[in-house]
């Protein structure tokens, strides 16, 4: 089990983390029918045109390592594919389901702009019927009594980290939350689009971060690796379209990552065709991948990543909501630095650091006090807010 918690405490950690994060997210995506634009560039009315470039210039990182998961993820699935027919495991088949992947990825983010809204329109559907139908088939094979490995401390703080990687996963999005959201009408109220955006977003993330907890009980010695444990538990006539459609999913995903790129390049005022920021994400994102799958451990590097936008993004969304809505900011001309937006934002982050416990940097006020867990980005958002 994830973190060493039993199968409720895990399930109700997805929850609280889910739900926490989605409020933000919600709010967040109000600016795109307020500014109508991205997320990034509307972040120039609250830290200045020149003052959003951190933020920019940070989201387009995000864009890139979110180019990088979705490769081994649909790598992953495509080597599981390929154990199903008969072919030999190992490096070679991984690296050339990798390199397979990153190629797609790079065509479909330059000249699939024309099937992207068609795939993820229907896609969505057939991934939750394929979801569905998943659970329900390997229902009677999940440990629901499944206990704790962690006790006293440790447990809480196991606890409060599940909530806080769940947490992080949302907040990874935070820096694009009006990106999309900007073609929403302007006269729908706050409370429509938070609410209805938020409840899409909690919704979904239980929904998916629950099942993910069950099948993990199946297996727990799997590693986290939950397309190997799926294709050894699960039906063949299931488990062959499931992960054919995770692997297209993920290799169409990524024009949106490419995409969000573009657009990160261009609030920095730099003007990149979709083209080059796809060769860019694929020639960057793919040496992450290999990393990630050949070099080192890819659920660590993975959490990694999401407990380094944990640390930055918290107290940066934390700024512009409180200029959103304390202050009521409305779309105007942007001054050039709003230091007192960075100032805080600088705040909220220096401040969260002794917080942080990941491989990359465990503080010692993490390690001895909290027990391991890390709530860097809880304290980001309160102390950036404030």
């Amino acid at each position: 089990m994830t973190f060493g918690l039993g199968v409720f405490e895990a399930i109700l950690a997805v929850a609280v983390g889910a739900v926490l994060a989605a409020c933000l997210h919600g709010l967040l995506s109000v600016a795109g029918p307020r500014f109508g634009t991205t997320q990034v560039v509307a972040a120039r009315e609250t830290f200045g045109v020149r003052g959003a470039y951190p933020g920019a210039f940070f989201t387009l990182f995000l864009a890139v390592g979110w180019f990088a998961v979705d490769c081994v993820i649909a790598a992953q699935a495509v080597a599981q594919l390929a154990r199903l027919t008969g072919l030999p495991q190992g490096n070679v088949t991984n690296g050339v389901a990798l390199l397979i992947v990153v190629v797609l990825s790079v065509l479909v983010a330059a000249y699939g702009h024309q099937t992207i809204a068609v795939f993820e329109k229907y896609g969505a559907i057939v991934f939750v019927v394929f979801c569905a139908v998943l659970g329900l088939a390997l229902l009677p094979k999940v440990n629901w009594s499944l206990q704790p490995t962690v006790s006293g401390g440790d447990h809480l703080a196991a606890w409060v980290l599940g909530t806080s990687v769940i947490f992080a996963l949302v907040a990874s999005w935070f820096s694009f939350a009006s990106d999309y959201s900007r073609y929403l009408p302007e006269h729908l109220s706050v409370r429509s689009v938070a609410g209805w955006i938020g409840a899409g977003t909690a919704i979904s993330m239980f929904a998916f971060g629950a099942l993910g907890v069950l099948l993990a009980t199946i297996d727990p010695s799997a590693g986290g690796n939950l397309l190997a444990l799926i294709s050894a538990n699960a039906p063949i006539a299931i488990v062959v379209p499931f992960l054919l459609f995770i692997a297209v999913g993920e290799i169409w995903a990524n024009y949106l990552d490419v995409y969000t790129a573009a657009l990160s390049a261009l609030a920095l005022n730099v003007r990149i065709h979709r083209w080059v920021a796809a060769l860019g994400c694929g020639a960057i994102g793919g040496v992450l991948a290999f990393v990630a799958m050949f070099i080192s451990n890819f659920k660590d590097q993975y959490t990694n990543f999401l407990l380094i936008t944990y640390l930055w993004v918290p107290s940066w969304a934390a700024v512009v909501l409180v200029d959103m809505f304390v202050f009521r900011r409305r779309p105007g001309r942007p001054m050039t630095f709003n230091g007192r937006a960075v100032l805080a934002w600088l705040i909220g982050l220096a401040v969260a650091v002794p917080f942080v416990n990941s491989s990359l940097w465990q503080s010692p006020l993490a390690v001895n006090l909290l027990h391991n867990t890390d709530i860097s980005g809880y304290v980001g958002a309160v102390v950036g807010g404030v």
